[in-house]
């Protein structure tokens, strides 16, 4: 296989960079190649010869998607340890700890605001990306999760009210990435660095501790 030189991965990468915030700004058949060579500052005739057209860079905006979280957020989760030998408070520390590193992604992150409005997009109006996306990233992480949470209260990991209590967790956490004018705004921040994430992701494990708490009470 051809190796790729660092030209060309310069221009993969910006094209993927301007695909993503124009596809997730103005939709993928109002972005035209024209537009999206301009913003990439390339030839337009890139996107052809590295992608093979609009719906092959639309693909690879969906994987480098998957390889940024999984590279910079989830990428722990692989060591975790076999469920029958991880005791509930070390699930739940996981747990917190993925909520902190989560939290601070999507609130403090230059590239989760292009990341959230690509996703959402296809969450509203799923494309061939929304499977790249589900299957790479959001069923795995989801599962992963749900492992968690069942190690933490001793629910089924596949069972309804875990399910549901994983997604409940997750949008709160997408929340301050999709309102985060809102919440700037209410208050009364002019921007979210350290502190403000990290009072954040405070409320958040709160929430998911008394959750954790709840379950292990209704089981007992």
């Amino acid at each position: 296989m051809k190796a790729i030189s660092e030209s060309d991965a310069g221009t993969r990468e910006a094209l993927i960079r301007a695909g993503l915030d124009l596809f997730g700004r103005h939709g993928f058949e109002a972005s035209s190649i024209r537009q999206i060579a301009q913003a990439a500052g390339v030839n337009s005739a890139g996107i052809a010869y590295h992608f093979g057209g609009k719906d092959g860079l639309r693909q690879a905006c969906a994987e480098a998607i998957v390889a940024t979280m999984k590279q910079r957020v989830f990428g722990a989760a692989a060591a975790m340890p076999p469920l029958d030998r991880l005791a509930p408070e070390a699930a739940a520390e996981l747990l917190f700890g993925i909520v902190g590193r989560v939290t601070a992604f999507a609130t403090q992150a230059q590239e989760s605001e292009t990341i959230a409005r690509f996703v959402l997009r296809e969450m509203m109006e799923p494309t061939p990306a929304f499977e790249t996306l589900y299957e790479g990233l959001v069923g795995p992480v989801h599962g992963h999760l749900c492992r968690l949470w069942a190690a933490a209260t001793g629910m089924e990991p596949e069972g309804e009210a875990t399910k549901l209590a994983v997604f409940a967790t997750i949008g709160q956490v997408l929340y301050f990435r999709l309102a985060r004018p809102a919440v700037m705004r209410r208050m009364g921040w002019s921007a979210i660095n350290t502190a403000e994430s990290e009072a954040i992701a405070g409320v958040i494990r709160a929430n998911l501790r008394a959750s954790i708490a709840s379950m292990r009470e209704n089981r007992s």
